[in-house]
């Protein structure tokens, strides 16, 4: 049986014997209320019995009231003069960062503003191959701490892009930090307590389910002293939350995990790996392919022992972007980091004319054929800190007709070269701005025919392995990396 503390305790009266007429109290064990542990026994007659019952509840009252005006007497604690801050690693306060609306456009800004943008590793094979990893990991198989592609783990730890309050994006599959909270007490202007706690953290797409899973390892749990000295009773909390009050659908399935630094110590000895899930609710969208834009962010915080109340502090928003889009026949559900500029790498090293006819329609589209009687204008190239330069927009294969009409038109008035050769357009087919677009230009060349086949089977696993939605729902860039 659970009681509330102190719930129900109780005198009983008990009669010294040799002298009946003096009665002695003592606390007994908790009890429920209106019970009696103790018996009176008291010899004496009627009246001398009425006349001691009188007086014992007399004395009892008398015995409350003086305990309860004492109780009220009691001079408030003293307030303490203790305050805490928690700076971030750099040395600067953690603190939300800039407010990016929740949605497409605002990721795309978030993405331009933090630094996810375009770098050349994402071209490399071992690159590609830990996105392969994430992108098919079997559904309904919880992912293991040890199953995060080492790849990418390396590339945290060592890349200075995610040594940053708001980490770094990588690819929609993988986000990470490296990371930590320094905590400062001070009693008046007296710095008189510190502790530090570092991680490295990571946010993991799923192209199977709405989730995304958060990954946190502490690094370091140290240097503390003073009212941070004792590390049973100093208490630190780190974890993801959903950002937005009321956002619809966002949860995590528990909350942040909050240790005495003896613990955070012992997990960074053992390298303990603690997991969450950021969920998202697809009953709650009403977008087209119950497209959901998230905010989540790292909470922060400090128990200090004196005055015994928690010190708080969040990290900046990182976005998150679920659908439900019937348009990924193997994978209908998906979550991803959305703060992140989606672009298609073309290794030039490797498909040279594939990429030489990107450049060339890109960064010289007035030599591009067909000729135009005014300046062409060519998008889908990306200029850092620029998410406003115009993108392209994926479409579905049953509108592209149009598109490849206009390309068979211009490719049979381009002469054909000899050998093994493909007519090769840019903008793609597949894509809002191609051929047929009445505001945009286009460009065709004869490429060599496998470097066109190996380029069009590229973009089709960009789409995928990058998570692109039809039409405004997504924008990408495309940049050749030498």
């Amino acid at each position: 049986m659970t009681t509330a503390p102190n719930a129900g305790r109780q005198v009983s009266l008990i009669q010294i014997r040799g002298n009946p007429g003096s009665l002695h109290s003592r606390h007994d064990r908790t009890v429920m209320p209106g019970s009696w542990r103790g018996v009176v026994f008291v010899h004496m007659k009627r009246r001398r019995l009425r006349r001691a019952l009188i007086a014992v509840t007399a004395l009892v009252g008398t015995v409350a009231l003086g305990a309860n005006s004492a109780a009220a007497a009691q001079p408030a604690p003293p307030r303490s003069q203790i305050r805490v801050e928690i700076l971030g690693l750099d040395g600067k306060p953690l603190q939300p960062g800039p407010a990016y609306p929740a949605t497409a456009e605002g990721a795309l800004a978030a993405a331009a503003a933090k630094g996810n943008e375009p770098s050349p590793e994402q071209a490399t094979p071992e690159f590609r191959k830990a996105v392969a990893e994430l992108e098919n990991h079997p559904a309904g198989k919880p992912m293991q701490a040890g199953e995060l592609p080492q790849y990418f783990l390396n590339l945290c730890k060592n890349d200075p892009r995610s040594e940053s309050a708001a980490g770094h994006v990588f690819h929609r599959l993988f986000w990470c930090q490296r990371f930590g909270l320094k905590a400062r007490a001070y009693r008046g202007t007296t710095l008189s307590g510190e502790v530090t706690l570092k991680w490295i953290a990571a946010a993991v797409g799923n192209y199977k389910i709405r989730t995304n899973t958060f990954w946190l390892q502490p690094t370091y749990a140290d240097d503390n002293w003073g009212d941070y000295e004792n590390p049973l009773t100093t208490q630190l909390t780190v974890g993801p939350v959903c950002a937005a009050v009321g956002d619809p659908g966002c949860s995590t399935n528990y909350g942040p995990l909050a240790l005495p630094l003896e613990d955070w110590q012992r997990h960074v000895r053992i390298g303990q790996w603690t997991s969450w899930n950021i969920d998202s609710d697809e009953t709650k969208s009403t977008a087209p392919d119950k497209v959901s834009n998230h905010k989540w962010h790292i909470t922060t915080a400090v128990h200090t022992p004196e005055p015994g109340v928690e010190w708080k502090a969040d990290s900046p928003d990182n976005g998150m972007r679920c659908d439900s889009s019937p348009d990924f026949r193997n994978d209908p559900r998906a979550c991803a980091n959305s703060d992140v500029i989606p672009w298609l790498p073309v290794f030039s090293g490797f498909l040279t004319d594939y990429a030489a006819h990107i450049r060339q329609a890109l960064d010289a589209p007035d030599t591009t054929f067909p000729p135009e009687p005014h300046p062409k204008r060519i998008p889908g190239k990306y200029f850092y800190g620029d998410p406003t330069k115009p993108g392209l927009h994926r479409i579905p294969e049953p509108e592209t007709g149009p598109n490849r009409a206009e390309v068979r038109k211009a490719c049979s008035n381009l002469p054909k070269p000899p050998g093994d050769v493909e007519c090769d357009e840019y903008p793609f087919a597949s894509t809002m701005e191609g051929a047929a677009n009445p505001v945009w230009d286009f460009s065709v060349k004869y490429i060599d025919g496998w470097q066109n086949n190996w380029g069009g089977g590229d973009l089709q696993d960009f789409y995928h392995s990058s998570r692109i939605l039809y039409k405004l729902q997504d924008q990408f860039y495309v940049n050749i990396i030498d």
